[in-house]
């Protein structure tokens, strides 16, 4: 029996030998190229690892340059819109530069206008007067100086006109009746407040009613001391004239 078990073991080695050599040697050669698989896994392991390192490292700096277009657009953003508003100061400020321009304007052209007519006036009085006449200009008014003694005569107190002044006054009414933009101040001067009162009334009456100045283009006033004389103004509206530039500062256009 013990034989039979050796001979038995003996034949099973026999069959066996070459299958086991024959196999260690694939096996040898699949562990060979399991190594080497395993390796070229290892180093794609090693390449995957380098890789997703290198994406994290882009991944961060892709963050860092979206934060840092996103601080450049906000700041875009505030100067756009800091020089809108900047801008739209600039545009206000302009434009109201434009409008008080355009008011100044108005106003120049109605001194202007006035200095025009002034001009005028003063060139026609002297034609009309004669260069004896004591003709001046001040404060925007053309003034024609006369003695008392010429329109009133020599006896102290008298207030009528005396005739031979007439055509003299009848000359400045034809002026003053062709500007008819002007109004017409008499100022008579000198010691007496009522004679100086009585005086300028009388030729005020004489400019409306014998010379056809309208009444209400004349005004009448009174100076005590200044000398023995009589002033006739010949001026713009001044209220008039004030009231025009007042709304002309008040347009807002």
């Amino acid at each position: 029996m013990r034989t039979f078990t050796t001979i038995l073991v003996l034949l099973i080695l026999t069959i066996t030998s070459p299958l086991s050599a024959q196999s260690k040697k694939d096996l040898k050669e699949e562990v060979a190229t399991l190594n080497e698989k395993l390796k070229v896994l290892r180093q794609t392991e090693a390449d995957l690892t380098v890789a997703q390192n290198k994406i994290k490292s882009l991944e961060f700096q892709v963050t860092q340059l979206e934060e840092t277009n996103q601080g450049l657009l906000d700041n875009m953003n505030n100067f756009l819109s800091t020089s809108t508003q900047q801008s739209n100061s600039i545009s206000r400020t302009l434009e109201a530069l434009r409008k008080k321009e355009k008011q100044i304007k108005g106003i120049r052209d109605s001194f202007s206008a006035n200095d025009s007519i002034a001009l005028l006036v003063l060139t026609d009085l002297k034609k009309t007067l004669g260069e004896s006449a004591q003709i001046g200009v001040e404060k925007g008014a053309i003034i024609v100086k006369m003695e008392n003694t010429f329109l009133f005569g020599a006896k102290e107190g008298n207030s009528a006109v005396e005739a031979s002044s007439k055509d003299f006054l009848n000359r400045i009414s034809a002026t003053v009746n062709k500007y008819l933009a002007l109004n017409v101040s008499i100022q008579s001067a000198g010691g007496d407040w009522g004679i100086n009162a009585l005086r300028a009334s009388s030729v005020a009456k004489l400019l409306q009613e014998e010379f056809e100045v309208t009444p209400t283009r004349l005004e009448v006033t009174t100076k005590a001391g200044g000398g023995n004389v009589t002033y006739v103004f010949l001026h713009p509206d001044f209220n008039d004239f004030y009231l025009d530039v007042r709304e002309e500062l008040k347009n807002p256009n």
